[in-house]
């Protein structure tokens, strides 16, 4: 049971792991994804066992942080099942007859695999491992050979088979077999001399695909290669891959994607109503999950601000109220759509449930005696003689204390968020690339961080139109008829807001002469059938 970084009550970012952690032992049943492997009279468009390996990938996380043996029993409910179901050859696409190609086959075994290599780093079982090998195996058989298929004739422009890339790392890490990471590499240089070319990539809207979670699945794989074999080429590809998502598709909502896919001025401004299919939850947790992953490998502060704004803007918006959901496109305008008929949304309820079951990991970084909050929360760290708490209401409020009891001297690394031009530190520390470091003595230290939160108005054009959009602090807001009036409402640019109590409706309230504004997370989620919003309001 890992008790390195743990919460304390309270705050926005508690209280929905809160959530989503209850829903997930209370309303997922785990007997449902156990079914997933039975029977092979499966639609093409059958995509459980991706839901399913994410549940695994779950329910191992929760067991290996809290030692709950809820989370086993539900995890060795669907293992059970796999053993039971899997075909001879190890194939677990649950297509079968003919179809192990197309559509999401290869891209279902690739994530059963997955959940099966965290189910066998929770519980050290080998007769899980031997379904990790079983499995890897037919990925490895299928695509290897005299004269295998073509790996890049797959659905999504060729995307869909290489996303095998990062379960397929992972299945070495867990059985030290070296064909698997072979097999990795290969796959690469293959990619290379084709337009899916993943290392020497100019621009990705170059690469054959541009299916965003697909393509982020496929560079965590690059990186994680890149890591393992000490590919400076590889770290660089995802990297840039990366600073170009950043740059050219984030947009003030924290994510990107229309139709699922990245295009040509992404991040410009306009209306994109849910219809459209716009920001796709799963593709806000990709990038979470990328940005985290470079971030340990350069600790910089940009990925933290990316982190943070995808974070508490996006995923806390696609999270419906009670927590037993997420929303799968999110538009910046118009009606919040939670879930459908058919369980449609399930895909992102299990990249969101996965997104929060690891939101631990991402409180706090440690590393040759320096430690980085990385995300302001009230929470613990306690390692190495190092004792962190962090009390803060953050984003609501900018004021974060750090009570610090080390048995050696360390360098407490606190970040300035992008977004703030004006701080003040209880401490004495030069502001270098994004981060306040403050070297403390062995002791018992105190340590009080102010970011300043103030109301920034942006001009935009959409249409030939005049618009603007409102920030305070991380939090982008929105007007919402929720809170009273017309989405045709006009905003004076040199509006004056003052801060209101937002009570348990709003992050944020912020109300003006002219319209009220709440933070887009809570925007058309209090009453989804009848409220509407915008993030893009008529300039007056």
């Amino acid at each position: 049971m890992d008790k390195t970084f743990s919460w304390l009550a309270g705050g926005v970012l508690f209280d929905r792991f809160s959530k989503v952690r209850d829903n997930f032992y209370k309303k997922i049943d785990e007997n449902i994804h156990a079914d997933t492997y039975r029977g092979d009279e499966h639609e093409l468009t059958y995509a459980e066992p991706e839901f399913t390996g994410k549940f695994m990938d779950i329910c191992a996380r929760y067991y290996e942080r809290e030692g709950d043996e809820r989370a086993l029993r539900k995890g060795m409910a669907v293992v059970t099942s796999i053993k039971e179901n899997i075909r001879d050859d190890g194939y677990l696409g649950m297509l079968g007859d003919g179809n192990e190609l197309k559509m999401f086959s290869v891209w279902n075994q690739s994530f059963t695999l997955y959940g099966l290599t965290r189910m066998y780093e929770a519980t050290g079982d080998e007769s899980i491992k031997a379904l990790v090998i079983k499995a890897a195996n037919w990925i490895y058989n299928t695509f290897t050979g005299e004269e295998p298929p073509d790996i890049l004739d797959a659905l999504n422009n060729g995307s869909q088979h290489i996303t095998c890339l990062y379960s397929m790392l992972k299945a070495y890490m867990v059985t030290g077999d070296v064909k698997y990471l072979e097999f990795v590499g290969r796959v690469i240089d293959y990619c290379e001399t084709t337009d899916m070319n993943l290392l020497s990539f100019d621009d990705i809207l170059t690469l054959r695909s541009q299916k965003g979670i697909e393509m982020i699945v496929i560079y965590l794989g690059v990186l994680k290669y890149g890591l393992i074999t000490e590919n400076s080429k590889a770290i660089k590809a995802a990297e840039r891959y990366f600073e170009q998502i950043r740059d050219t598709q984030i947009r003030n909502t924290g994510n990107g994607t229309i139709v699922e896919s990245w295009r040509e001025n992404g991040n410009a401004a306009r209306f994109m109503p849910t219809e459209e299919k716009p920001n796709e939850t799963c593709v806000a947790v990709g990038i979470i999950e990328l940005a985290t992953l470079l971030f340990h490998v350069f600790p910089e502060a940009k990925y933290l601000d990316v982190i943070e704004k995808t974070l508490f803007n996006h995923m806390c918006g696609s999270l419906e109220k009670s927590g037993s959901d997420f929303a799968y496109y999110q538009g910046n305008f118009g009606r919040k759509i939670y879930r459908t008929a058919g369980g449609m949304y399930q895909c992102c309820r299990y990249r969101g449930f996965t997104l929060f079951s690891y939101l631990n990991d991402m409180l706090y970084y440690y590393n040759d005696e320096t430690l980085i909050p990385m995300v302001y929360t009230s929470s613990r760290f306690e390692r190495d003689g190092v004792k962190c708490i962090q009390t803060t209401d953050y984003p609501k409020s900018g004021e974060i204390k750090f009570s610090v009891k080390s048995e050696h001297p360390i360098n407490l690394k606190l970040r300035v968020p992008e977004w703030c031009d004006s701080h003040k530190l209880s401490l004495s520390a030069e502001l270098v690339d994004g981060y306040l470091t403050v070297e403390l003595p062995a002791g018992e230290s105190e340590i009080l961080l102010s970011l300043e939160e103030k109301v920034v108005i942006n001009s935009h054009e959409i249409d030939g139109k005049p618009y603007l959009s409102v920030n305070y602090g991380p939090l982008l807001l929105a007007h919402d008829t929720h809170f009273g009036g017309e989405l045709c409402q006009e905003l004076s640019v040199d509006a004056e807001f003052k801060r209101a109590e937002a009570g348990c409706e709003a992050i944020v309230r912020l109300d003006s002469k002219e319209m009220t504004l709440v933070d887009f997370a809570s925007a058309g989620g209090n009453d989804p059938e009848n409220d509407t919003y915008t993030v893009f309001i008529p300039r007056k």
